[in-house]
C-alpha cells in the first residue's frame, strides 16, 4: 500500500500513541485491495538545483524514487538534501536515510524538519545544516511500547482508510487475528531495521522516544505539547555530528506554525539518563 499518510496537526505528547500509524509500514493490504488517502492534504515535492535536490512534503517511497532518479541523471552530481518535512512513513525515511549515507549527502534543513524528517532524514546527513530559526522536532519512534489493545486500534485505522468493499475483501481474505498478528511482525521488522540504521549513524536511538520515556517531565507544565527537540550540546551527547548553523552563530528555532508547542529537553534534567552510543 505504501506510505500515503497523512500526518494530522494535532499530535500531542499528552496523546503519543496517535503516531503510531505514521511510524508503521502499511504491508497488510498490498496485492489485494488498495486504498489511497481521500484526506490527503500535503503534495510532496522533488527538483533538481544546481547543487542539491529539494524535497518539501510528506516522506514517501514514491518521492524517495524521484529523488534516486534526479540524482542518477545529474551531472556533477548533488551533494545536499535540502528538506521541509512534517515527517511521514518511517519505513520510506529509514530507506532514504540510508541511501543519504550511502551517497555521502549532506542535509539541509531552511525551515523544519519533523517526526520521521528528524528520526531518519536530518540525523544521516554527512554534514547537518540549519538555517538560525530552523525547526526539528522529534515525537516518537519505532521503539515505543504497544499493547494488543493499541494494535488494535491502529488495524482499526489502517482499515478505516479503505472503502467499504475493499475493506470486506481484506478481512474476508484474512481474518482479523491473522492480521493484528502482521501488523506486530511488521513493527518488530521494522524496529531491529530501526536499531540497525542507529548503529550505523552512531547516535543513541532513544533520542526518538525521550519524550515518552519521560512523559511525567514534559507534562509537568500542562501544555499541549506536540514534540521535543534538544540543544546542540544534547544532541552531541546522544551523538549527532556534524551539524552547523549557517546563517549565525546561534540556532534558536521557531516552530513552522502557530501554536505548535516544542519542548525543549535538557538531558541534565532527566533522571538517571544516561547517553548509550552504539
Amino acid at each position: 500500500m505504501g506510505d500515503r499518510l497523512d500526518l494530522g496537526d494535532d499530535m500531542a505528547i499528552g496523546h503519543w500513541r496517535a503516531v503510531l500509524p505514521w511510524l508503521l509500514p502499511l504491508p497488510l493490504f498490498a496485492g489485494g485491495a488498495h486504498a489511497e488517502s481521500t484526506d490527503m492534504r500535503i503534495v510532496t515535492k522533488v527538483r533538481l538545483t544546481e547543487c542539491c535536490i529539494e524535497y518539501r512534503g510528506l516522506i514517501t517511497s514514491e518521492a524517495n524514487d524521484g529523488v534516486y532518479e534526479l540524482y542518477d541523471e545529474a551531472s556533477p552530481k548533488p551533494t545536499t538534501l535540502v528538506i521541509e518535512s512534517d515527517g511521514g512513513g518511517a519505513a520510506a525515511a529509514m530507506e532514504l536515510g540510508n541511501w543519504m549515507l550511502d551517497h555521502d549527502m549532506d542535509v539541509q534543513v531552511d525551515s523544519h524538519c519533523y517526526s520521521s524528517c528528524a528520526n531518519y532524514i536530518f540525523l544521516a546527513g554527512h554534514a547537518k545544516l540549519l538555517a538560525s530559526h530552523a525547526s526539528l522536532m522529534w515525537h516518537g519512534g519505532t521503539m515505543q511500547p504497544i499493547d494488543r489493545a493499541e494494535l488494535e486500534h491502529l488495524l482499526d485505522d489502517m482499515l478505516g482508510q479503505l472503502e467499504p468493499e475493499a475493506r470486506e475483501a481484506v478481512l474476508a481474505e484474512r481474518p482479523r487475528e491473522k492480521l493484528i498478528l502482521q501488523l506486530d511482525e511488521s513493527r518488530l521488522e521494522l524496529l531491529a531495521r530501526e536499531t540497525r540504521f542507529f548503529a550505523r549513524i552512531g547516535v543513541d536511538e532513544r533520542i526518538t522516544v525521550l519524550g515518552h520515556l519521560f512523559e511525567h517531565e514534559l507534562l509537568a507544565n500542562d501544555h499541549d505539547y506536540s514534540g521535543w527537540d534538544l540543544s546542540l550540546d544534547d544532541l552531541a551527547k546522544l551523538g549527532v555530528r556534524g551539524i552547523k548553523v549557517v546563517d549565525a552563530t546561534e540556532w534558536q528555532p521557531w516552530p513552522s506554525r502557530d501554536g505548535l508547542l516544542v519542548y525543549r529537553i535538557s538531558l541534565d534534567r532527566l533522571p538517571g539518563f544516561d547517553p548509550r552510543l552504539p
